[in-house]
């Protein structure tokens, strides 16, 4: 029992869009330098200790069914988007396939995430909509120096040149 061509579907879900083809290279690169280091060192390997080699290959398909059932959540009939949001909002694998996605509001994906440089900062529980408290953001009055003023009715005429000094008034 193997992965075989299913890998392939995997990593095509359940990585987010922003970084999908870059993840999709690192994890096609990674499976095939496993593959030949496997090749190339089987012939060795069962050289030195003949079919208990294939215990080893048992304990890495029940260590991946262990990881596939605990970790890998349902992707069958569901979008991209859906997928990404089950992530985000940490939808246990074993339930995902009964999480309904939330009507009437838009899914949450990683990519309408505010990411800082080297994903410092990420808040995952805050981005899917599940704050502890309300937020309000105070913004500053204008100034004379910065801002945007209202001057209509007040005859105050801008001055301003067009292009190249010209007048555009």
């Amino acid at each position: 029992m193997t992965w075989g061509p299913i890998i392939w579907a995997v990593i095509g879900e359940i990585f987010p869009t922003r970084y999908r083809a870059t993840c999709m290279g690192i994890s096609s690169a990674s499976n095939w330098i496993w593959n030949f280091l496997i090749s190339f060192f089987t012939p060795f390997i069962t050289a030195a200790i003949d079919f208990r080699y294939g215990y080893v290959f048992a304990a890495c398909c029940f260590t991946g069914a262990v990881v596939v059932y605990f970790f890998l959540c349902e992707s069958r009939g569901r979008t991209l988007e859906e997928i990404d949001t089950m992530y985000i909002m940490h939808v246990p694998a074993w339930k995902s396939t009964k999480w309904e996605p939330p009507e009437g509001e838009d899914l949450v994906t990683a990519d309408a995430m505010y990411l800082e440089p080297g994903a410092r900062g990420i808040r995952k529980g805050d981005a899917a909509g599940m704050e502890t408290g309300q937020r309000t953001e105070s913004v500053s009055n204008a100034t004379g120096q910065h801002g945007i003023h209202d001057v209509s009715g007040t005859g105050y005429e801008p001055e301003s040149s067009g292009v190249r000094g010209g007048s555009i008034a």
